[in-house]
């Protein structure tokens, strides 16, 4: 339970330091998403990692981290064909 809550104060730390930097116009406002897809994924892979063996772990990681950057690269076509 420890490190999940350690992971989850971690995650808070930086979006609320990666959000004080976007608002000073230092950092563009896609960061935000890679923190939360990058919180996210590590949340999965702590979850998957005891319940699965390592090798379908990784599959799953895997997949998890090309499914979140294909749907990252679509909504950025979205936003600049806008």
């Amino acid at each position: 339970m420890i490190p999940y809550l350690l992971l989850l104060i971690i995650s808070l730390l930086f979006y609320v330091i990666i959000s004080l930097l976007i608002r000073s116009n230092r950092l563009p406002a896609i960061v935000i998403q890679f923190i939360l897809l990058g919180s996210s994924t590590a949340f999965l892979a702590m979850l998957v990692s005891q319940t699965m063996s390592i090798w379908y772990a990784l599959l799953v990681i895997l997949g998890l981290s090309f499914a979140t950057a294909v749907l990252l690269v679509k909504q950025q076509e979205a936003k600049s064909h806008d």
